[in-house]
């Protein structure tokens, strides 16, 4: 009989099972072991009942945080609850708002904001930046508070892209909201620098996309026929500081920030120049005078149409106050602004150029004229711009030829590649045929007689003036008056006054 033999592999036997047991050490940390031996330390530290996003329920739900990490020996885990705790007290102290043992989203962006202010009053960042970033900050509260109110160590990154599409709807455009997550982004990482006391692993901002789709804005120009349509329109009304943006931005160059700066003083009558060396803008509800884009102060050359805008507007204005304009007071200033002395605010600028645009439109529309393309303030210098480096062709077929490149974007304030810079240098400022190129241009291109159109329709509005009974007269002035006491009490409340338009005519 055949003796069988089996060969035994140890590998293929059932292990034994370990049994792992936890024995109580003290308050938040349990020592685990292996088959009775003592294998590791385990230390809990418990955050409460927190927010958290369910994705099947699509919803916010509360639930117990309780966070565990192990630890080879009784001294480390000791020093990581300690940690935790101080970690507490300090937020605490520092006033950060723990709710349910969690800090908020919005608390760490007021935090985070913080940090950027201190940077900028070192001079590391600028303080516009610093506006962008408080703005952007004023947009997450929106969203992460009352019933969203989320705390930072539940967020997901479906819940930031929730968010995304919360300002989708507000009418956000998307290269804004592209803003907001690198704002988001900022902040996620200057948590994980600290993640034990944020409770946060990773970023989750990241992974976050943005749904609404890319809407890339087209700047328009204006042919030299609209250009004058334009300026004509603008001197019909009663009020010339639309003509002044629409003059000085479309076929001066100036930006809105030295729309906004440019003071008497800065112009010389005899030499018909400006000196373009101020940029107001707005900076938290206040404006600020600073140096121009990229601190790059230039001289400009008044054409006829730009001289004479701004003696119409001078002369205006004097009329209003009664005694001459002060050197150091800004150019730009609504009747309003003059009545009451305060400054205009910038903030209030481009909306107020949108309103007048469009009335202006509506008014052509019941004359059955065609409606004038409409653009941003800022694209005035696009006009300028297209129209210099590519001259016009007027309807007899004569040319009226263009500027010099190196002219234009002297001109405009524009920086050039280095290699190019000495040379535009040499040419705009030696005052040698090209920049006089860019005066003759505009000579021959703006065939609207400024002061002849400002000085008929200043007499339209007098003869309808005389021929107004006395209740209206005494309406139209209740009117006015109504707008003064208005714009007073939003002063006196601290919000910069809205500028409200006139009655333009």
């Amino acid at each position: 009989m055949e003796e069988l033999v089996f060969n035994f592999d140890e590998s293929e036997a059932p292990k034994k099972k370990e049994v792992i047991t936890y024995e109580p050490v003290e308050k938040g940390i349990r020592r685990k072991l292996k088959d009775g031996k003592k294998f590791s330390y385990e230390a809990t530290a418990d955050f409460g009942r927190v927010e958290i996003y369910d994705e099947e329920l699509k919803k916010f739900v509360k639930k117990q945080d309780k966070r565990r990490k192990t630890f080879k020996t009784l001294a480390e885990a000791r020093k990581w609850l300690h940690q935790i705790e101080v970690q507490k007290a300090e937020a605490k102290e520092k006033k950060v708002v723990f709710k349910n043992e969690g800090i908020r989203l919005v608390d760490v962006a007021d935090e985070f904001l913080e940090l950027k202010r201190k940077q900028a009053k070192k001079g590391k960042i600028k303080d516009s930046y610093v506006e962008q970033l408080r703005i952007q900050t004023d947009h997450f509260k929106r969203f992460f508070n009352g019933e969203r109110t989320t705390f930072v160590k539940t967020i997901q990154t479906a819940q930031i892209e929730a968010y995304f599409e919360f300002e989708e709807k507000q009418g956000i455009s998307r290269k804004s909201i592209e803003k907001y997550k690198t704002h988001l982004k900022q902040i996620w990482a200057y948590m994980l620098k600290d993640k034990v006391r944020y409770g946060v692993s990773e970023n989750v901002v990241e992974g976050a996309e943005i749904s609404a789709p890319k809407k890339e804005y087209k700047a328009s120009a204006l042919d030299y026929k609209q250009l004058n349509e334009l300026i004509y329109e603008a001197t019909t009304m009663e009020d010339p500081s639309f003509l002044y943006l629409v003059v000085m931005s479309m076929t001066q160059g100036l930006r809105r920030g030295e729309l906004c700066g440019l003071m008497w003083k800065d112009i010389n009558w005899e030499t018909k120049r400006v000196t373009i060396c101020h940029n107001r803008v707005q900076l938290v509800t206040k404006d600020t005078v600073k140096l121009p884009k990229r601190e790059k102060v230039r001289e400009i050359e008044l054409h006829n149409a730009g001289y004479t805008t701004l003696k119409i507007y001078k002369e205006w204005q004097e009329a209003i106050l009664g005694r001459p304009v002060a050197p150091e007071a800004f150019v730009l200033q609504w009747e309003i602004n003059l009545l009451q002395n305060y400054v205009c605010h910038t903030g209030k600028v481009s909306r107020k150029w949108k309103e007048i645009y469009n009335y202006l439109n509506k008014c052509r529309v019941k004359a059955k004229k065609e409606e004038l393309p409409y653009g941003r303030i800022h694209d005035g210098r696009h006009t300028y711009i297209t129209l210099l480096l590519h001259g016009i062709e007027k309807d007899d077929k004569s040319i009226i030829a263009p500027a010099s490149f190196f002219q234009v974007y002297e001109s405009a304030g524009h920086t050039l590649p280095r290699a190019m810079q000495n040379v535009s240098n040499t040419v705009y400022n030696e005052d040698k045929g090209d920049r006089w190129d860019i005066t003759r241009f505009w000579n021959e291109a703006i065939f609207t007689d400024i002061a002849e159109c400002w000085r008929f329709a200043c007499e339209v509005r007098q003869i309808e003036e005389e021929m107004m009974t006395e209740l209206e007269k005494a309406t139209k002035q209740a009117q006015k008056q109504q707008r003064l006491e208005k714009a007073k009490v939003e002063r006196l409340k601290g919000n910069p006054p809205e500028d409200i338009l006139i009655e333009y005519k």
